[in-house]
């Protein structure tokens, strides 16, 4: 599964390479990561007059409390670290690629470790967080000179898998695994072609 993944990516990271000289592309942030300890940094190209194509890489950086089911084995304070690849299509009905309304499918890969901040041992192998699923999005993006607004409003559905005996404690965020409400607004820049 994880070969085909890769060849996913280097065929969409040759098709942004292949066709950067139409409009130039768009470099974005997504400001609402910044809320749940991801940084974003994303690039989106078009490649037809309706069709743009994207990734977005998020790096993950935040401190949470692991838990864990077994007496023998206690959890603690720990230093998530990891990423997820977030390749995504966006169609724009009304207007040329990059601009306007737009409907997006995504989907999204995701792999982080658990570090315990007290340097204690876990006493089996560390926890690792490993996720996969897919977005649809209506979104529109505001072109303002060079800068560009993006929000977006939409469904998600996430595959978590299991960490064994430990879980990670997220008491305000929606669960793990299934189907939820997603949204938010990037930041981004258009580097070249038309204003």
């Amino acid at each position: 599964m994880f070969k085909i993944h890769s060849i996913l990516l280097a065929l969409l990271c040759g098709c942004t390479v292949q066709s950067a000289a139409q409009d130039g592309p768009i470099f974005r942030a997504n400001l609402t990561d910044l809320v749940v300890g991801r940084y974003s940094l994303g690039a989106e190209v078009p490649v037809r007059p309706h069709l743009s194509v994207g990734l977005d890489v998020d790096y993950i950086a935040r401190d949470v409390f692991v838990g864990s089911d077994h007496p023998w084995y206690p959890g603690g304070d720990a230093q998530k670290r990891g990423v997820i690849l977030e390749p995504q299509v966006r169609w724009y009905p009304g207007a040329e690629s990059g601009r306007g309304t737009y409907a997006a499918l995504s989907g999204f890969f995701g792999y982080a470790r658990y570090h315990r901040m007290d340097g204690e041992s876990w006493g089996v192998g560390a926890p690792e967080w490993m996720v996969q699923g897919a977005s649809l999005h209506v979104g529109h993006q505001l072109t303002l000179g060079r800068v560009l607004l993006d929000g977006y409003l939409g469904g998600t559905w996430t595959s978590e898998d299991d960490m064994g005996i430990f879980y990670e404690d997220l008491p305000l965020f929606p669960q793990a695994s299934g189907l939820r409400v997603s949204g938010g607004l990037r930041l981004g820049f258009k580097t070249g072609g038309r204003r």
